[in-house]
């Protein structure tokens, strides 16, 4: 891209206000507005004017440096998909775009975190750039789960990914005796920890895990931690937010 393409200026822009004193949205829709955007973001201006507003102008800021990052990466194969598609496929892959835009910003405004709002920016920036046609469902799915998990979930759930996650590779799902005995290789090892059972369960509410049942020789009176086996779709959630965060182990 040229240096003083509009991507540059708006994130010229971002640097130079104080967004605690000043708001921005007025500039912010005046570069949007005069200045040729890579696809698909050229054809969404008009539908994103409505949601700028200066109370949560700084998280769809963060939004928008992270899809700008990201979708910078890709420019080339962009363009390669872009001209190998057809008029029909590429007005329903803008429509496509422009409706999770428009609902990653309103998850955007109502995220308190940081964090969060990068991994909603890394979802749609993955969805949007895709050689295979976008699954809406999917992404906005992906983009709630987002919202609702911290930082420390996903460091647990990217520890499953370490640990379990080579037998998803070649498979679409972890044997339960592998799992099993792939488990204790966690940072966490045996141990009886409460705030593992907090945070599997609450990746399991979201199907990202599974609970694994106790043998069946296990003793009843036996203190014993739940063990959890990866899902497909825990994998593919950390996929679509892999540039959020390394894998590592919980603690690092």
């Amino acid at each position: 891209m040229p240096i003083d393409d509009p991507l540059d200026a708006l994130e010229q822009q971002f640097k130079i206000e104080d967004l605690a004193v000043s708001p921005v949205t007025k500039r912010i829709l005046a570069i949007l507005s005069r200045s040729p955007l890579p696809y698909p973001f050229d054809t969404i201006v008009a539908w994103l004017k409505e949601h700028l507003a200066a109370d949560s102008l700084e998280r769809i800021q963060l939004l928008l440096q992270t899809c700008i990052t990201e979708v910078r990466k890709h420019c080339e194969e962009i363009d390669r998909l872009r001209n190998a598609r057809t008029a029909e496929q590429s007005q329903a892959h803008e429509r496509v775009s422009r409706e999770l835009l428009l609902d990653a910003v309103r998850r955007a405004e109502n995220t308190r975190a940081k964090d969060r709002v990068k991994r909603i920016g890394l979802i749609l920036a993955n969805a949007v750039v895709g050689s295979q046609p976008t699954d809406a469902d999917e992404v906005e799915e992906m983009m709630r789960v987002a919202m609702e998990l911290s930082d420390i979930d996903i460091r647990y759930l990217r520890e499953l990914i370490r640990i379990e996650g080579s037998a998803l590779e070649t498979g679409d799902h972890v044997a339960r005796y592998d799992a099993f005995t792939r488990w204790e290789h966690g940072s966490w090892g045996t141990g009886i920890n409460p705030e593992i059972d907090s945070v599997f369960s609450k990746l399991e509410s979201y199907g990202l895990v599974t609970r694994l049942a106790p043998p069946n020789n296990l003793n009843a009176l036996a203190d014993f931690q739940n063990r959890y086996v990866l899902l497909t779709k825990g994998m593919r959630f950390a996929m679509m937010t892999r540039q959020a965060a390394g894998i590592t182990k919980v603690g690092s």
